[in-house]
């Protein structure tokens, strides 16, 4: 850079989908929850591509008297509707640190990034978390293998689409890390607190306390093995967990909060076959609790789950530097409150260059 400390580099890929749905076609690359249900007869055998996950991102580092200070700049397409040619400019992440603090948008403390499975679907295996918000961030190290991470943030915190919704404060997230000294294995617990409010009026408001623990683990077996698991509790939030519904039902009458719950887990197996292949095989779930006042005001909305899960299998060659040509199979089955079912089967075919 100009001012000759600021080192940036450049960084993405070029990433090209295509999937065929045998069953269950949501229209999308991506592994959405809410693919047909079968007693609607849906449309089989369907084909869709995109190059929308295609990625790109600065990191930016300059020497400061307290430290170095970094930033991070990462963008895709996926804004809208990245599916057969379209997509939509979108921010992944913006932030800035400086020693122990972080300002900006990046992926949340809360959520399972580190002990989830590499898959080739875009969304990964039911249960796994990637979302990413604007927060204040603190990481206070304890010694070289353990740290914890606690955050505020804020920006559509109960994910709820009415106008009647809107949290007043930031959510609260935590994250401990533990590794081992031999660097095998890795433990995370993961906690959130954040409001739940209806306010139709200024006049009258109800709020509810949403909240969610977890905890994963990573662990090497061998050079060429390695397991990943998570499991998570959930009480009022449909934000941070991919295929979870809805925080709360919303009674118009009585403008009650009725709050969801929800347990998640996933677990993965991966294998290097050599230098330049690899694979994984992983399943994820996540059921509601359906003797509840949320199940029962839901019993007619065919997009809320009463339980979905996946499981997938991939094979990923690198037969060149830089280049993964990779292939992926998915099943999949979601149960509405009501007790319909939809079943769900992919082959992912994928093309990335990592610049």
């Amino acid at each position: 850079m100009p001012d000759g400390q600021t080192q940036v580099k450049l960084y993405g890929n070029v990433r090209v989908d295509a999937t065929y749905d045998f069953k269950g076609s949501n229209g999308s690359i991506s592994n959405g929850a809410n693919y047909p249900l079968n007693k609607d007869d849906p449309r089989q055998n369907s084909l869709n591509v995109s190059a929308a996950t295609t990625r790109i991102g600065l990191d930016l580092t300059r020497p400061t008297q307290y430290g170095d200070l970094t930033g991070k700049i990462e963008a895709d397409f996926m804004g809208g509707n990245g599916d057969n040619g379209s997509g939509t400019f979108r921010v992944r992440h913006a932030y800035m640190s400086l020693g122990k603090w972080l300002a900006g948008q990046t992926t949340s403390p809360f959520v399972n990034t580190d002990t989830s499975p590499e898959t080739l679907d875009f969304t990964g295996a039911v249960g796994t978390g990637t979302t990413r918000t604007v927060q204040v961030r603190y990481t206070q190290p304890i010694n070289a293998q353990q740290k914890i991470l606690v955050a505020l943030e804020g920006g559509d915190v109960e994910k709820v689409s009415n106008a009647a919704g809107g949290s007043r404060f930031p959510a609260l997230t935590t994250r401990y890390d533990f590794k081992t000294a031999d660097n095998k294995g890795l433990l995370q617990l993961h906690g959130l607190a954040h409001e739940n409010r209806l306010a139709p009026k200024d006049s009258s408001s109800e709020e509810k306390f949403g909240w969610g623990v977890g905890i994963g683990g990573k662990y090497d077996i061998t050079p060429q093995d390695s397991v990943v698991a998570n499991y998570y509790h959930v009480k009022g939030d449909g934000r941070y967990l991919s295929y979870s519904n809805s925080a709360y039902a919303y009674d118009t009458t009585t403008q009650d909060i009725n709050l969801g719950e929800f347990d998640s887990a996933v677990i993965g197996y991966q294998r290097k076959w050599s230098p330049i292949l690899r694979s994984t095989f992983a399943i994820g779930g996540i059921q509601y609790k359906d003797d509840s006042v949320y199940a029962n005001s839901n019993l007619t909305n065919t997009s809320y789950n009463k339980e979905i899960y996946n499981a997938l299998v991939n094979l990923i060659w690198n037969p060149v530097k830089n280049i993964d040509l990779s292939a992926e199979y998915t099943y999949g089955q979601r149960e509405t409150f009501a007790g319909d079912k939809g079943d769900y089967s992919r082959i992912n075919l994928l093309a990335k260059y990592n610049f």
